[in-house]
């Protein structure tokens, strides 16, 4: 290995703002996020933002882009604030939003009654999800190719990578590794995988990713070392509860060394509609985010 630390970034879905000022912003929150856990590691990365990449997916899947004004301001707050109020944890377990998981839990384990239950919001995620994984047009094999050619150049120059996807980035994150390792003779290998916000408990998403018709190895990525799947409280469709327990034969197969979950983040950003728990940017400011993140650039082994 070189010595370089090199994190990639895999947004969720949506359209997502132009990539370098997007990236600006999340490197002002992840940075934040590492200082309020430990202020010494935050000053070595200031000097290292081009060890940060974002993987642009958005742009090519939609066609489109979003003003990150209309985030400026919740960006603004996260900075700013540095713990949770009560008022964001009374939020965060609200009975509407134990509700709305609630609902996501029961189309996920009935999927007959999804049509009935779901709402616009939910339908439209539904209908988008399905384009990436009938790969319409190519675009699922599009954009596992793009996270795969930030990890191969990685890769190639002996960095260490935290590969970082958030919401449905950590599906396409976790594709990507399995198209690597089972089709492809580079060695490189992710030394954190980390998902946070993300769907990957949900029977509908585990029978859709890549590998999942196989049995034994051949069904899970072969190029992870450590991976670390972090929920917000409140989250709707992030089911940190059986997470391990749901990828447990990595372990047991020697596929992976440490699988953990992290629940209890509380996520910060606001904006005109209240308190987003899903937002990626309050994800990166978090302290507990900071805290894993700190720890992987210094080298210390996973937390358990």
């Amino acid at each position: 290995m070189s010595g370089r630390n090199s994190i990639i970034f895999v947004p969720g879905i949506r359209p997502k703002p132009p990539a370098g000022q997007h990236r600006q912003a999340l490197w002002e929150c992840l940075t934040e996020g590492v200082r309020r856990a430990n202020p010494v590691v935050a000053e070595t990365m200031a000097a290292c933002s081009d060890q940060f990449q974002l993987v642009p997916w958005s742009k090519l899947f939609y066609g489109s882009q979003r003003d990150l004004e209309l985030d400026r301001d919740g960006i603004r707050h996260v900075l700013e604030q540095t713990r949770p109020t009560e008022e964001d944890l009374r939020d965060a377990r609200s009975f509407g939003r134990q509700l709305n998981r609630l609902v996501y839990l029961i189309g996920d384990r009935f999927p007959a009654l999804r049509n009935i239950i779901s709402d616009r919001a939910m339908a439209t995620r539904i209908d988008e999800t399905r384009r990436y994984f009938k790969d319409i047009d190519g675009i699922g094999t599009k954009v596992r190719k793009m996270v795969a050619e930030f990890l191969l150049r990685a890769w190639h120059e002996n960095d260490r990578v935290m590969l970082i996807g958030h919401s449905f980035g950590a599906v396409i994150a976790y594709d990507a590794l399995w198209d690597l390792s089972r089709s492809s003779s580079e060695p490189g290998e992710v030394d954190m995988l980390v998902t946070m916000g993300s769907p990957m408990g949900l029977n509908y998403i585990r029978k859709r990713v890549r590998g999942a018709g196989r049995t034994g190895p051949a069904r899970f990525p072969a190029n992870i070392r450590h991976w670390l799947n972090i929920t917000a409280l409140g989250e709707p469709a992030a089911l940190d509860r059986k997470f391990v327990e749901r990828y447990r034969e990595m372990l047991e197969l020697g596929l992976v060394e440490s699988i953990t979950g992290h629940m209890g983040l509380v996520n910060i950003f606001r904006d005109s509609d209240g308190l987003n728990v899903h937002k990626c940017y309050g994800y990166f400011v978090s302290r507990d985010t900071g805290s894993f993140i700190a720890d992987w650039w210094q080298g210390l082994e996973s937390k358990s």
